[in-house]
């Protein structure tokens, strides 16, 4: 979660995160990471996702069924 504006950097810093966490700690049975950046200043709410290169599937943590949409989670920072 970031407070204050969203810049490049912070999607940058975070997929750097996602594919570090890939190379070095995933074990191999499990699913390829995302990063969910939650954002809000005073005026605006911003969700991003990060994922991993040339991904083509998204998969929800073992105890969700699905991710929560970028609304849904704008919703969440809201109230």
């Amino acid at each position: 979660m970031k407070i204050g504006e969203l810049k490049h950097q912070d999607l940058g810093q975070m997929q750097m995160y996602v594919n570090y966490y890939d190379r070095k700690i995933k074990n191999e049975d499990e699913n390829k990471t995302i990063g969910i950046i939650l954002c809000k200043d005073k005026s605006e709410t911003i969700v991003e996702m990060t994922l991993p290169e040339e991904n083509i599937q998204i998969f929800g943590s073992k105890y969700q069924l699905i991710l929560p949409s970028k609304e849904e989670l704008k919703k969440v920072m809201e109230d």
